[in-house]
């Protein structure tokens, strides 16, 4: 055999050895999951940057040349990119990443939902997710149920690494469930406190670490609440001694601000993600921000 052909073999192979999986995720925080477990053998990209809100995303011509060239479309799934994700993977052309699809990734199939709705569901609810609440990955607990999703797609499509993302998994969940500890030891005395949120993001964490939720400010998710309902909500607010109402950035501020200036709380307007840019970098650092803020700005009693 030609020795020029022998080398241009050699080249390709060893070039298709060190090629890493091409994931693309729709959040930061699932990013930050499939670059734990994947390690050096990814090349991880969100299409979001932290900063939106994932409910309202439209299927921009950059995110579909992104999945196109992608070997895993990991998503968060429980239809909260139900608007915008299907447009990316049906214009994509990329058989790979199609449902059903080895490289396709929902991690919420994994999930144990809370919110789940009963009897019958339709439009005039609001923003229901018939499968339940996706804004699983305030809960640690729920997040790494959400990361077996993560690890077995990317040991179907990388066998031969299955033991490699086996061991970053299991870091990965030891290091999560070391910070879910570190958390619950910082709001321990919160416990006893009453807590509110604008849309139904917070209530994993609020689950994960026995705080009291009386619920959301919001009346039908996904729809900005009427001035009756902010009086309403705000004087059963005061009457129930929350304590704090907690809302993510993206949340109408002039709506939260209402509330506040009627029923007296304060809202606490926090990220709900990962951050490409600004100081929210990791899960340690969200989780971590979200609990100094609480401590805070809650009106502490002691148990």
């Amino acid at each position: 055999m030609n020795s020029k052909i022998i080398i241009i073999l050699f080249l390709a192979f060893s070039f298709n050895a060190m090629a890493k999986l091409k994931v693309i995720t729709t959040t930061t925080d699932i990013a930050w999951l499939a670059q734990r477990i994947g390690g050096e053998k990814v090349e991880v990209e969100s299409l979001l940057n932290g900063t939106e809100d994932p409910h309202y995303i439209d299927a921009m011509p950059h995110f579909i040349a992104k999945a196109a060239n992608a070997d895993i479309f990991c998503m968060v799934g429980l239809d909260l990119e139900v608007g915008w994700a299907p447009k990316i993977l049906t214009r994509s052309g990329n058989r790979k990443i199609q449902p059903g699809g080895k490289g396709y990734c929902e991690t919420g199939k994994t999930v144990k939902a809370l919110d789940v709705p009963t009897g019958k569901i339709d439009r005039s609810h609001g923003d229901v997710h018939p499968q339940g609440n996706p804004h699983y990955h305030l809960g640690p607990t729920a997040f790494l149920q959400g990361a077996e999703t993560v690890l077995n797609v990317l040991i179907d499509i990388d066998s031969k690494n299955a033991a490699y993302y086996l061991n970053n998994f299991e870091n990965t969940k030891k290091d999560i469930n070391k910070l879910k500890s570190k958390i619950a030891n910082q709001l321990k005395n919160v416990k006893n406190l009453k807590f509110m949120e604008y849309h139904r993001e917070f209530s994993y964490f609020l689950n994960e670490f026995g705080i009291s939720n009386i619920g959301a400010i919001e009346s039908v998710p996904g729809v900005p609440p009427s001035a009756g309902r902010l009086a309403r909500v705000s004087i059963e607010a005061k009457q129930k001694g929350v304590s704090l109402a907690l809302a993510a950035t993206t949340s109408p501020k002039n709506l939260t601000d209402k509330f506040q200036e009627m029923s007296g709380i304060h809202v606490s307007r926090v990220p709900i993600s990962i951050e490409k840019e600004g100081k929210v970098k990791t899960y340690e650092d969200l989780l971590s921000y979200i609990a100094k803020d609480i401590l805070e700005n809650a009106k502490v009693k002691a148990k």
